[in-house]
């Protein structure tokens, strides 16, 4: 049986096995150095977009149980303009926000020409609802969610072998 710690780096680990690697580069088609920028790997952080300020505190409590860093976000036109994909490695966000829904938001991050990770989550959302995130290339979770889900979703978007999203 192992345990997760984190690490010096501020990563999980699994008894010693990283759970991610800090892209080396945005993952947006207008490309560039991270430091460049003036940002190395410690600074990369999850974008947390939900319009239920309990449920934002309670995924941002699950991100640092597993040694990540957060950003907040109520809605997502603040998501949206809080989004940058030199300091954001994934984007966690409701489905259902007023005036901007979580699809909403991705189609504007990847008009964007960016493939940054999106975890969308939703307590009621209809499978069409769902089935349109999927083929967007999201990761889908349906609400409540607990920690082991969550973590797993995370750590399957940051696989390098996922691909581009």
């Amino acid at each position: 049986m192992g345990y997760w710690r984190k690490n010096a780096s501020r990563t999980a680990e699994w008894t010693g096995k990283r759970l991610t690697a800090p892209p080396s580069r945005p993952r947006c088609r207008h490309g560039g150095d991270l430091h460049a920028h003036g940002i190395d790997g410690d600074d990369l952080k999850v974008l947390v977009i939900e319009d239920q300020a309990l449920l934002r505190d309670v995924f941002a409590e699950f991100l640092e149980v597993l040694g990540y860093e957060s950003d907040l976000a109520a809605d997502g036109h603040e998501g949206l303009a809080r989004f940058d994909p030199f300091v954001h490695q994934v984007v966690v966000t409701d489905f259902l926000m007023p005036e901007l829904t979580g699809l909403e938001l991705a189609e504007a991050i990847r008009a964007r020409g960016c493939t940054t990770p999106i975890v969308m989550l939703s307590g009621h959302a209809e499978p069409h609802d769902q089935q349109r995130a999927v083929q967007a290339g999201l990761r889908f979770l349906r609400k409540p969610v607990s920690l082991a889900q969550f973590e797993a979703a995370i750590a399957e978007v940051l696989e390098p072998s996922a691909g581009p999203r």
